[in-house]
């Protein structure tokens, strides 16, 4: 039935009738992840090995591009400047060796050399890459001592380099304010990327490596290091990730989904985890993962998305035997004795070495932080600051060839979608003084996303007026008396990201990995919506009233792509640029979530978004009228949501 006549009808018509099946009762995380698991590209092997392998020489082309968007030409091939700084020596059988190196442009990274005494007295030898995880005490923790030090008493180098934001790098800050780099066209992952890269490079460049015997291992988000670094890099010969990685589309019901370098913008449209795992075959891999896991990647959820499309390429490559699994039994997210054990097991077995199949005695070895402190150059950058250098570089870029406000441009910056009103479901409705219709509706959007709202009709209505806003939508009584004012037809409804349908932040990575970014998705609703409340006015525009700086941003977005549709966008919140993001910063874990969306900035300003909105009246609270068609300021219909 055509969504206006089913308004059109009687309340007791309308209950009278089957009702859409749309719900919120999942929760909008679930809807969230359930759309992800509907949408990421997914790992499908050819039938000949031939043909995987040209493909996989592609996929880590185009993944190394995507990462590395916005960043200086030929970083990732640069040479990391090393300082080197104290040895220590705290048993016969190896020594500490102290170093930081600049894993990226303006970047220093601490890291520790455990390097066998015996190394330099014969044949190269076996060196393991050892990437940290999200623990404060980075490369101090003693799990992490512990496997390094057992590493060195085996024969082999190991190298402890240190996590972006943990350790002695904390000074990075939050590290999900590298999405803030991704507003200005840099990909925040594209940092990590340059990072771990640099520290193989400084592993092979040992003069003991032996090259044909690398690998590389880490716990959580060092396991994420591991699985993408050697996905990308086919000089680490041995992979280990434990409890690190997972499909984007194998994440509902997460405690923990990720974080922002794990779901770069757009990564999972040309590989998500399945393919990464895909792309370590045939090269030895051992994945591990905690069956007791209290953070994240239980193996219950993990193993499917990840050991399995892995061995199904290892058996493509006829090197199945090169593929295998452990559940460790341990108490919680850890890299703890078993794993460990499981880890020299496998390197005795690629290596050719003869090593015990337990820990060598490392209790009475492990360091304080404060001894194993390397020591930073006074200027750290954090990653605002770093946001703060490249938004100055895009200002110069701009003052010498100033922008040029493109539709298209801007429609594939948001990966715009056509959207439309699917179904409508009357939750209540009630007739006021006989002339005012009010009702609690559920909008579906693309037969998938529900919408709460409320809207206010007169019989014949003069003209119609949308509400969003950060904090939901009112209740019917709160609109009845603006409606009836102005005689319009009001709606009031939440987009996704706002009031009832706000997820916990870090859904948005999900949504953005797979090519939706959440603001994107806000206007199109934004236009469905107009393009159907438009028709209860004789198609007249559209008055917008946008409550909060994010919605305000979308609303204003929505009128640059389709003009004709509004009359007016009035944003109380409405910033005077984009730049205000980066300058105070804003924190992606708040109200304006959905404003980091990558390349928005490195595109336009709101100014050129004004300029696109040809014929719309759009208003600020104190700044009267910002483009102006003529046309008389509106009556509020209510306080913005």
């Amino acid at each position: 039935m055509d969504s206006v006549s089913s308004l059109r009808q009687t309340p007791q018509e309308r209950h009278a009738a089957p009702l859409p099946s749309v719900s919120l009762g999942a929760g909008v995380e679930q809807h969230v992840a359930g759309f992800v698991e509907g949408s990421a590209r997914r790992l499908e092997l050819p039938a000949d090995a031939a043909e995987w392998q040209a493909q996989a020489a592609a996929l880590r082309t185009r993944c190394r591009e995507l990462l590395l968007r916005g960043h200086p030409a030929g970083v990732l091939d640069e040479r990391p400047e090393v300082v080197w700084g104290d040895t220590l020596e705290p048993a016969p059988e190896y020594r500490i060796r102290k170093l930081c190196f600049e894993g990226y442009p303006g970047v220093w990274v601490p890291a520790l050399w455990y390097e066998p005494v015996v190394a330099a007295e014969r044949d190269p030898v076996p060196a393991v890459l050892n990437s940290n995880g999200h623990h404060a005490g980075g490369v101090a923790m003693d799990y992490k001592q512990a496997r390094c030090i057992n590493l060195a008493k085996r024969g082999m180098l190991a190298l402890s380099f240190e996590f972006l934001g943990m350790g002695e790098t904390a000074s990075l800050g939050a590290h999900n304010q590298q999405l803030l780099l991704d507003l200005l066209g840099q990909c925040g992952a594209g940092v990590f990327l340059v990072v771990m890269k640099r520290a193989l490079d400084l592993l092979l460049d040992h003069p003991a490596t032996d090259p044909e015997r690398t690998a590389m291992t880490g716990l959580s988000g060092g396991g994420w290091q591991t699985v993408l670094l050697a996905a990308l890099d086919e000089r680490v010969r041995v992979v280990v990730p434990v409890a690190g990685h997972m499909p984007a589309w194998a994440r509902r019901d997460l405690p923990d989904v990720g974080d922002a370098e794990q779901l770069p913008a757009d990564l999972c449209t040309v590989a998500d985890y399945d393919t990464l795992s895909a792309l370590l075959a045939p090269r030895p891999a051992l994945f591990i993962f905690n069956r007791y896991d209290d953070c994240c990647f239980q193996p219950h959820k993990s193993v499917a998305g990840t050991y399995e499309p892995a061995r199904d390429a290892f058996s493509l490559l006829g090197a199945a035997d090169a593929c295998a699994l452990h559940v460790c039994e341990e108490p919680a997210h850890n890299y703890g004795a078993d794993n460990r054990s499981q880890l020299y097991r496998w390197l005795n077995r690629h290596f050719g070495l003869r090593t015990p199949a337990t820990d060598l005695a490392w209790e009475q070895e492990v360091l304080s932080e404060a001894e194993l402190a390397v020591g930073l150059p006074p200027a750290r950058p954090s990653f605002t600051t770093m946001a703060a250098a490249r938004l100055e570089q895009l200002r110069h870029r701009e003052a010498a060839v100033p922008r040029a406000p493109d539709r298209a441009a801007l429609a594939r910056v948001l990966r715009l979608r056509e959207s439309a009103v699917s179904a409508v479901t009357v939750v209540t409705s009630r007739v006021y003084d006989g002339a005012l219709l009010a009702e609690e509706l559920l909008l579906e959007l693309d037969r998938r996303w529900p919408l709460p709202a409320v809207l206010v009709q007169p019989e014949t209505p003069a003209g119609a007026t949308l509400l969003v806003g950060d904090a939901g939508h009112p209740a019917p009584t709160e609109l009845t008396s603006p409606a009836a004012r102005l005689g319009h037809a009001v709606l009031a409804v939440d987009l996704l990201g706002c009031g009832a349908l706000r997820p916990e932040p870090r859904s948005a990575l999900l949504l953005s990995t797979v090519g939706r970014p959440l603001l994107g998705m806000q206007v199109a609703q934004l236009l469905a919506l107009a393009r159907w409340l438009r028709r209860f006015a004789g198609d007249r525009p559209l008055q917008v009233q946008a409550g909060g700086r994010a919605p305000g941003v979308a609303a204003l977005l929505a009128a640059a792509l389709e003009p004709a549709a509004f009359a007016t966008v009035a944003a109380p919140g409405l910033p005077r640029s984009l730049d205000a993001l980066v300058e105070l910063p804003v924190a992606f874990e708040s109200a304006d979530t959905a404003l980091f969306c990558f390349g928005l900035r490195a595109t336009l300003d709101l100014d050129d978004l004004q300029r696109l909105a040809t014929g719309v009246t759009v208003l600020a609270p104190h700044r009267g009228p910002l483009a102006d068609s003529g046309a008389a300021s509106p009556e509020p219909a209510g306080t913005p949501p």
